[in-house]
């Protein structure tokens, strides 16, 4: 094999090749097997011979397909790549040149690959502060080359085939910029691989020269210092003599170095950086004995500057630079002689001096001259010319640099404002930033000031130590991939929590994840597997439908300078380009002018666009910083403060607060250092403030900030006000819970709202105080926010400040007291205590206080005359300001007239006198009116109305919604829509304006209800699908759909929606809800809600069955499942009840004709109803808009329900035919067998008519289906037991559970009366049947096992305490039917084994214990029977505990188990766990062998544990991880949580748990490291007590 220090020359022509040159180049060059260059050897192929071949030449000697086109290839490359400027004999030779005096003329060098070989060569002309590229390098190749020696060899080395393609890579090298002249701070840092500007010789004595040192051919320590000083002091003499500017770089390719291209930034490897340091400052005076000093003044102290790899890792290497400023003021006249130190000479010091000058690129030491009259000479001329050099070089000095006067501060401020002085302007920003240096990170500070949406980060080490640590330690951010961005938006949106937490997207891996998915790339790598990532993702934040266009500002923060074109960030910026469509909201900030120059370059290059005035370049890291902090919204060193304990405070972190995305808090000092509150920007503030919410708007806290001070008027109180915080106050005292609640009932608009808020303003001092944001966040969630703002600035010994958390707009108290659950689960100090103030609008508040458990107040929409009396007052207040227009306070002036309807509609009266419905504001103004009427808080957003109307966006300003809408806008008002991702949207000022405007417009407009929905529906631009707008589509859906129901706070049940109610009471109501339910299902193609809808009115309203079962039907074809199902079963089941009340009332008796119809649409019926209780088990988890149609149980029993309710009115039916004659005292008991299957119909004894004939025809017709609905029948009753004895539903409303449960038990009041048992039966049943011995014994054993509930699996798990029958009688008798039973069934093996196990765990030492051994053996047995489809999670419940990994245990399948048992679990036990958390009886613990499965119990009975009462609590809240029992004997495991999903690996193996409780997790699908302890669960393995790495 061909090396570099073992090489075959061949002639550069391939026509000159021998053949043995040809099997060299074959075998050792481009590695063709040696069989087959043997071939060719044998066939007499030389050169001559070879270029004349092509691949099928080659196939026909018997090569290969592939290794013939292989060497066809290498061979046209060998042609191409031939000089055409060299004469066929010329050949190419490696020269080994060295920039010191011995080379002078090397000035440059100059890379090509020909005919694979490396040629380098001297080239005369080197182009001052030139950026080298291979394109030029070839161009320039021949120009002024001078041979390096006369005798040129006429052969070449060729070096092996991988290193030619190494060198042919090198030879193609992007450039980087030299670290700043005589600076020691900067922070700039080279890549590997990537080359410097060609050396140079003096120029202008500022610019400095260059000079480059390999270093990389030794690793002691001791020989590199001292070479380092040689070389360092041989070059500072050198540019000291000739007067220049000068840095050498050590760690970089020089000329000697064959394998890199000259100028390539390699790296030295330094372990004492401070050994190499010392030792250039002794060596100062040991070189330069006659002008230390000066040396000392001249020379920098050596820098080291890291070197990145490619893919923006740390390569662990630096670049080690000496800075030379001779400055005129020191060296003036002097020249500076040096004693060298040589390696040749041991390190010992030269006799000689010599005297070093800078000629060329190189540096020459001119006491080498042998001749001494030749010396003299040259010393004479020197001298002359150092006096010339010294008068440049002091010229040089004055020469003032002209630099402009800057303005970028203002730039920037424009940039970020639009012209304005806030941080106000731009919803979000999205930072693009690459690789950090540590001396930035403190001028990072800015980034926590922002509001950002995202930030792309390119710095694979910047959650180490990078930008995103250095902001994690102050803000949250969750850790993200470009790969996660691709899904649906709503909810990549809601689970990354987007809109609430800045999410950190690394775009080029993470190196503190050792995964293959995130392992750093260099550039070229990064272009084919993660740049489609980068650009669907920035695809996806560009979508107008995710982002609103002119709402978010991309900034790119180039904290390292881009190198080159390929570089990731360049390809995301024209990513960002394209998608923005130009670079209007796109800003650069670049951290020095020479990074800004090649950024604009290359991008002006691409898209001939000067980004320069959109670009900060001249401004210092941390003037950037501070100008944009001055920018932030606070004034500086402004703190949010919480009440502590003792009237103390304690700061609220912005970490904390970003932690609790669910909560807007309350601060004690909220609104305070704000603005300047004598400015005139305040005033207009305050008085923008004010008007919005005396209009309409929603109070602020400011409201109540600006009545607070002393010159102010006083805010409005309520009568209740006094009274609701006395009532809060007073559960501090006398409520022992850790958690309470007050409810607020309150008619919609009537202040209910408002009320509590200024009640929580007033307590901000005594309570830490916040709002629930979003009522759609889990609850859990919710009460991991509330405990952390109680814990803020608290230690665990702490007294613990009470928690008021106000809850808006619940329509429910059950989910507020589901809400409660999940608080006294997560605030488990004792001293803990969270007060709820759940506000509930209602229609009738008195109603809901007197009936409520828990204690309440309400207001309603009356008021007092004291309340009379202070709005009287404040009106007269706000006509003194001059500032405010009154009469448009219509929300205010509601409740001042004490909600007067007359002055409502007088006021709606005046404003649609003029109403036109024909143009766009008309009918929006319409559909805003119904929308406000019938949906409670809906999000109409600006945008939508914008494209309604066709504003048009511009940068600096738009065409206002409000002001389109005139007349009508002054009833509107604009908002922004928190729960939503706070987008801007337009609603009535007040919802008695919205109702009275519709009824108006209905009445005197003709503009009815059912015109407006239809028109909603067919305008296309409401439907397009993203975020803000699927807000509106829910609402509008919700106004279809959603009915009234008493157990949720309505007035009445109703059938359908309040709209579609209204709209059926008014003119031709049956159809125009027909027209609007089917442009409906046309517009919701997708929603089986709306068809489903439609049945419903079909069958309920007009009795028209055929059209009802087409709709139930389409309904099921969008989507099968129990909800669907049961409406097709509702269809029949009340055309079979129309049918017998028809009949009824006509009197007429049933004849066989109406039989068969009845039992057929029973049959049609029962089929849909069980078919529902099949889908009930697999129903997927209601999506968003199903969630809004109905409240739903989280599982479905209606078709349990309808099944029992039809059977029930069959048996009726069956049971009143006149089969019999009346005094027939057998006649029940025939109807009973022939329903139990015991009495064929053919065989009842019916008496004798034709009428009677023809009854038993069509009963021998449903035969199947009648003798099936008794134990159908049963099994659903045996079901609902199970369901409401073992199961209660999170927020099920007890009244109608004691309704559903009635309803049951009279059904099976009806059920006992018709299949009670006979004493017929019953004597049957004792009779014994004669059997074998040894079937008896084994039937014996079962019936013992029955008795003693050990006969299923889950009854054996209670073994696992002391039972009255000992686990050793339970394994006896299962020992003896394993042995015995000539069949032995999947069942009897798999309770054996858990029998064994549970006796293994509870007495090791009984005899009857087999060993590990035998039980994994069993194991296998019952694997391999039951293969991996089984249908229930048993098996693989087995094979976790005794195959889980550990020490000795082969743990081979592991993670298909673990994938099994969650399947199964989730198809056969799935529906049952929505509403439970299932229970870990197995701990993994510290043991080996079977002996490491820590059993719950045990734990339970630990001396800490067993005395506690409320042992279940510590469990249910994860208490119980916390006592050291407990942890001393479970093993705490490593693992990654990604995708929200945990994960731990062993080895290789990667195996997924599910958490134990959601509430550990945090939101936003950060990929983070956390530790746990393992439990073995029924749906398989579970992580308790996760710990995130960062928090320990």
């Amino acid at each position: 094999m061909a090396t570099v220090n073992q090489q075959t020359e061949l002639p550069l022509r391939v026509e000159d090749w021998t053949r043995d040159q040809v099997r060299y180049w074959l075998t050792e060059v481009i590695k063709v097997d040696k069989k087959y260059a043997d071939k060719l050897y044998e066939e007499e192929v030389s050169g001559e011979e070879l270029v004349c071949y092509q691949p099928k030449h080659l196939q026909e000697l018997g090569i290969k397909h592939g290794p013939a086109v292989r060497i066809i290839a290498r061979l046209d490359t060998l042609k191409r790549e031939k000089p055409k400027s060299y004469s066929s004999d010329h050949f190419l030779t490696e020269d080994k040149l060295d920039t010191t005096e011995e080379n002078k003329d090397s000035t440059s060098t100059n890379q090509t690959l020909l005919s694979k070989n490396v040629e380098k060569r001297k080239s005369g002309k080197t182009e001052k502060n030139s950026i080298s590229n291979s394109m030029e390098n070839i161009t320039n190749f021949g120009k002024g080359i001078e041979p390096t020696e006369s005798n040129v060899p006429k052969t070449t080395a060729i070096p092996s085939e991988s290193e030619s393609h190494i060198k042919m890579d090198r030879s193609l090298k992007h450039s980087c910029c030299l670290y700043p002249f005589d600076q020691s701070s900067a922070s700039h840092r080279y890549i590997q691989n990537y080359t410097l500007p060609p050396e140079t010789g003096p120029g202008n004595l500022i610019d400095p020269v260059h000079e480059y040192k390999f270093m990389g051919r030794t690793d002691d320590i001791t020989v590199m210092k001292k070479k380092f000083n040689k070389e360092v002091f041989r070059f500072a003499a050198g540019c000291m003599n000739s007067r220049t500017n000068g840095t050498i770089h050590f760690g970089v390719a020089d000329s000697k170095d064959s394998q890199y291209v000259h100028g390539e930034i390699i790296g030295v490897s330094v372990d004492k950086k401070d050994a190499i340091i010392d030792h250039f400052h002794q060596g100062i005076k040991q070189y330069f004995e006659e002008h230390p000093d000066e040396a000392k003044a001249c020379i920098r102290q050596p820098r080291f500057v890291e070197v990145l790899c490619p893919d923006s890792t740390l390569s662990g290497k630096y670049i080690i630079e000496v800075d030379v400023v001779p400055s005129h003021s020191i060296v003036d006249g002097k020249l500076f002689y040096i004693q060298t130190l040589d390696e040749e000479n041991q390190w010992k010091k030269s006799k000689a001096k010599s005297l070093f000058i800078r000629d060329g690129a190189a540096t020459r030491d001119i006491c080498k001259i042998g001749n001494p009259r030749d010396l003299q000479t040259e010393l004479a001329r020197l001298n002359t010319k150092v006096k010339v050099l010294d008068k440049k070089r002091k010229d040089a000095e004055k020469r003032p640099e002209s630099e402009e006067k800057s303005n970028q501060g203002e730039i920037l401020k424009d940039l970020l404002t639009c012209g304005g002085n806030r941080l106000n302007h731009y919803k979000y920003f999205i930072i693009v930033t690459n690789k950090s240096h540590p001396e930035q990170l403190q001028h990072l500070q800015f980034m926590t000031t922002l509001k950002l949406f995202c930030v792309l980060d390119f710095d694979p080490d910047s959650v180490v130590n990078g930008s995103c640590h250095n902001y994690r330690d102050v803000r949250v951010a969750n850790l993200h991939t470009p790969s996660q961005f691709n899904g649906d938006p709503g909810a990549i949106f809601d689970d990354y929590n987007l809109y609430k937490q800045t999410s950190w997207v690394f775009c080029n891996g993470r190196k503190d994840l050792n995964t293959e998915s995130d392992r750093p790339l260099k550039p070229s790598e990064w272009l084919l597997h993660k740049a489609g990532e980068v650009q669907n993702m920035i695809s996806f934040f560009c979508n107008s439908n995710n982002l609103l266009r002119g709402q978010f500002f991309v900034i790119f923060l180039l904290l390292s300078t881009v190198e080159a074109m390929n570089d990731p960030m360049f390809d995301t910026f024209m990513s960002f380009y394209k998608n923005l469509g130009g670079t209007e909201n796109i800003a650069t900030i670049c951290t020095s002018v020479d990074s800004f120059n090649k950024w604009r370059d290359y991008i002006q290059s691409r898209c001939e666009h000067d980004i320069s005035q959109r670009s900060i370049y001249d401004l210092e890291l941390s003037e950037i910083n501070g100008t944009i902090l001055k920018l932030g919204q606070n004034k500086q060193n402004a703190q949010r403060l919480l009440p502590s304990t003792g009237s103390s405070s304690v700061p609220l972190l912005i970490k904390d607060e970003d932690l609790m995305t669910s909560l807007d808090v309350l601060c004690e000092n909220e609104c305070e250092n704000e603005y300047d509150e004598s400015s005139a920007e305040f005033e207009e503030f305050k008085i923008k403030t004010e008007s919005e919410f005396y209009r309409g708007g929603k109070v602020k806290w400011w409201n109540f900030y600006f009545s607070d001070h002393p010159a102010a008027k006083k805010f409005i109180k309520r009568d209740k006000h006094s009274k609701l915080e006395n009532n809060i106050k007073s559960l501090t005292k006398y409520t022992k819970s850790t958690c309470a609640m007050i409810n607020l009932f309150h008619h919609p608009g009537c202040g209910g709202t408002t009320m509590a808020m200024h009640v929580m303003w007033d307590l901000r001092e005594k309570f830490r105080c916040a709002v629930l944001k979003d009522n759609t966040v889990s609850k859990d969630e919710v009460a991991k926010h509330v405990a952390h703002l109680m814990n803020c600035g608290k230690s665990e010994q702490s007294l613990k400040t009470p928690v008021l958390l106000l809850v808006e707009d619940s329509e429910e108290t059950e989910n507020t007291v589901e809400l409660q659950h999940s608080l006294r689960k997560f605030t488990r100090e004792t001293e803990a205590f969270v007060i709820i103030l759940n506000c509930i609008r209602t229609k009738t508040p008195k109603d809901k206080h007197k009936k409520s458990v828990a204690q309440s107040e309400f207001i309603t929409a009356e008021l007092s005359d004291k309340e009379k009396c202070a709005f009287e007052t404040k009106l007269k207040e706000l006509q003194e300001i001059k500032s405010f227009t009154t009469e448009n306070f219509y929300s205010f002036m509601i409740m001042k007239t004490n909600f007067d309807r007359m002055y409502v509609e007088n006021v709606a009266t005046n404003i649609l006198k003029d109403f036109k419905v024909e143009n766009k504001q008309g009918r929006l103004f319409c559909m805003l009116a119904l929308l406000n009427s019938y949906v409670d808080e809906p999000a109409f957003s600006r945008s939508i109305c914008e494209d309604f109307l066709g504003i048009k966006i511009a940068r600096w300003g738009r065409e206002s919604v409000l002001e389109k809408m005139e007349p009508y806008s002054c009833l509107l008002i604009e908002f922004e829509a928190e729960e939503y991702g706070g987008f801007k949207a337009i609603r009535f000022v007040h919802q008695y304006l919205a109702t009275e405007c519709l009824k108006q417009l209905e009445e005197t407009h003709n503009c009815s209800r059912a015109d407006t929905v239809l028109d909603m529906l067919h305008c296309d631009v409401f439907f397009k699908t993203f975020a803000i707008k699927d807000v509106l589509v829910q609402s509008m859906k919700s106004m279809l759909i959603t009915r009234q129901r008493k157990t949720e706070g309505d007035e009445k049940d109703s059938l359908f929606s309040p709209l579609i109610e209204d709209i059926n009471s008014g003119e031709d109501g049956l159809n125009k809800i027909q027209d609007i339910f089917i442009a409906a299902s046309k517009r919701f193609d997708k929603d089986f809600a709306i068809p489903q809808a439609l049945a419903r009115h079909f069958y309920l309203k007009e009795k028209n069955f055929a059209k009802a079962k087409e709709w139930a039907n389409s309904a099921k074809a969008i989507k099968e499942n129990s909800y669907t199902l049961d409406t097709v079963g509702q269809v029949a089941k009340n055309e079979l009840k129309h049918k017998l009340e028809c009949k009824k009332q006509e009197k007429k008796p049933c004849t066989a004709e109406d039989l068969r119809d009845y039992l057929e649409l029973a049959s049609t019926a029962t089929k849909a109803f069980r078919r529902a209780q099949s889908l009930a088990k697999t129903d997927d988890v209601l999506e968003n808009e199903q969630k809004l149609h109905r409240k739903l149980s989280p599982y479905n029993i209606s078709g349990y329900m309808g099944e029992i309710d039809t059977a029930m009115i069959v048996f009726d039916i069956i049971k009143k035919l006149p089969l019999f004659e009346k005094n027939d005292p057998m006649k029940d008991h025939y109807i009973q067998s022939f329903l139990k299957g015991i009495l064929a119909c053919s065989k009842i004894p019916i008496s004798k008519s034709e009428a009677n004939d023809t009854f038993i025809v069509v009963l021998q017709e449903y035969e199947s289906f009648l003798t099936s609905l008794k134990s159908q029948t049963k099994e659903a009753f045996d079901f609902l037991e199970i369901y409401y004895t073992y199961m209660k539903e999170k927020g099920t409303n007890d009244t109608k559970d004691a309704k559903t449960r009635q309803r049951i038990s009279e059904h099976y009041q009806q059920y006992i009366a018709l299949f009670c048992a006979s004493a017929e039966d019953k004597q049957k049943e004792q009779k014994q049947k004669p059997m074998l011995s040894l079937n008896m014994e084994i039937e014996n054993c079962r019936i013992f096992l029955e008795e003693s509930r050990a006969d299923t699996f889950p009854g054996l798990l209670q073994f696992l305490e002391p039972k009255k029958v000992s686990v050793e009688k339970i394994v006896e008798k299962y020992s003896f039917i394993n042995d015995n039973s000539a069949i032995k069934t999947t069942k009897d093996k798999m309770n054996y084994l858990l029998a064994h196990i549970i006796l293994n765990l509870t007495l090791p030492k009984s005899k009857l214990a087999k060993s590990p051994g035998y039980l994994e053996e069993l194991l296998q047995d019952i694997l391999q029977e039951v293969g991996t489809q089984h249908q229930n999670p048993e098996p693989f419940y087995l094979a976790i505990l005794l195959l889980w990994p550990g020490r000795n245990v082969n743990s081979s399948g592991i993670k298909i188990y673990v994938d099994k048992i969650r399947s199964s679990a989730r198809k056969k036990l799935s529906y049952l766990y929505r509403t439970r958390s299932t229970i870990a009886h197995f701990f993994l613990g510290k043991s080996d062998g079977l002996q490491r499965l820590v059993t719950k119990v045990s734990l339970d009975r630990s001396e800490t544990v067993s005395n506690v009462k409320n042992r279940n609590i510590l469990w249910q809240t994860g208490e119980i991880f916390k006592e050291t029992t407990i942890c001393s004997r479970l093993l705490r495991v490593t693992g990654t949580i990604e995708q929200g999903e945990v994960f731990t690996e062993y080895g290789n193996l990667k195996i997924s748990l599910r958490p134990a409780f959601l509430g550990d997790m945090r939101s936003g699908y950060s990929t983070e490291k956390v530790s746990f302890y393992i439990g073995f669960a029924m749906d398989g393995p579970l992580a308790y007590d996760i710990q995130y790495e960062d928090d320990r």
